[in-house]
């Protein structure tokens, strides 16, 4: 069995020919830059459900199960659950909140409405929706800070809601291919977070993206605290192997970051077989292997007897 842990669902009408522009994993980082008018359209269209898509890629590459959460931008957690809805035996549904920001070209000067709702939004997407955790969460949505401790208190509301759910929560480190808040794509920050909620899951997805300056603090907030994950997303089979032998196989779960963009990547090869790939390059044995697939997020997320 497979899970993906990490995908982002909806596209916008503008993204329809992303492929005559995306074809390679540098293409696809410059991609805002590159065809700005393009990029532009998505902040002010419709978003629409690409989940067939999706479907067609798992089946293609053997992709059991996935967890799916909201591409930045307009994209609701609401439609999010539509496509769980269409594909109940195959989806499981991830809130996010200020992913709206994360697409603009600046986040707002207040964040705090933002926090401060997170609570009520995190209640409704569990108990309404059927969510099982949430996504990445791009924390400049909800503060300003740049101290570690006070950027902990900022997100007191959100994670004393998640605490009291017990559900997972993703933290994205290193770059984007969106405008601003690179600065909080290194961890060392959420140190100071797993270290106030030691129940709660947190998951730094893409493991510093093969960049030595996020890999290891990755690895030291990981080191210092049992309740840090990670996904395998952008990373390379020299930093995978470096964390299963510091930290173990239990703690690393597959992803794809499979999106309206992502999913256009070709070269070297199409993006699900690249992800798989690094697993290969890490000589992984069978037992890492079935951990990182697929064990793990079974485990963490929950995942109920009739949905295996």
């Amino acid at each position: 069995m497979i899970i993906d842990t990490h995908i982002h669902v909806w596209s916008y009408p503008a993204l329809s020919d992303a492929k005559k522009h995306i074809r390679s994993t540098k293409d696809l980082v410059s991609f805002r830059s590159r065809c700005p008018d393009i990029y532009d359209r998505t902040l002010n269209e419709d978003p629409i459900d690409n989940s067939d898509q999706l479907i067609a890629d798992m089946d293609e590459f053997n992709i059991d199960k996935a967890f799916v959460q909201a591409r930045p931008g307009s994209v609701t957690n609401d439609q999010v659950a539509l496509s769980v809805k269409k594909y109940p035996e195959r989806l499981f549904g991830l809130m996010r909140i200020g992913h709206d920001q994360e697409a603009a070209y600046e986040y707002l000067e207040d964040p705090a409405p933002i926090r401060d709702s997170a609570p009520e939004q995190i209640a409704y997407c569990i108990e309404e929706l059927g969510m099982i955790g949430l996504g990445e969460i791009f924390i400049r949505a909800m503060t300003a800070e740049v101290d570690p401790e006070k950027i902990a208190k900022d997100l007191v509301p959100m994670m004393d809601a998640v605490n009291q759910y017990k559900v997972p929560i993703q933290f994205p480190t290193a770059w984007s291919q969106f405008p601003g808040g690179l600065f909080y794509g290194h961890p060392v920050w959420a140190d100071e977070v797993a270290a106030r909620y030691p129940d709660v899951p947190i998951i730094l997805t893409k493991m510093g993206r093969s960049l030595i300056t996020y890999f290891e603090p990755c690895m030291a907030v990981g080191m210092r605290n049992e309740n840090v994950y990670f996904d395998i997303v952008g990373t390379n089979g020299e930093h995978l192997r470096q964390a299963l032998d510091l930290l173990g196989s239990e703690r690393i779960m597959f992803g794809s970051d499979w999106s309206a963009t992502w999913s256009c990547v070709r070269d070297p090869a199409p993006l699900y077989a690249m992800r798989l790939q690094i697993l290969e390059d890490a000589n992984c044995n069978s037992e890492e292997r079935e951990n990182i697939l697929w064990r793990n997020a079974t485990r963490l997320f929950k995942i109920n007897d009739d949905k295996e």
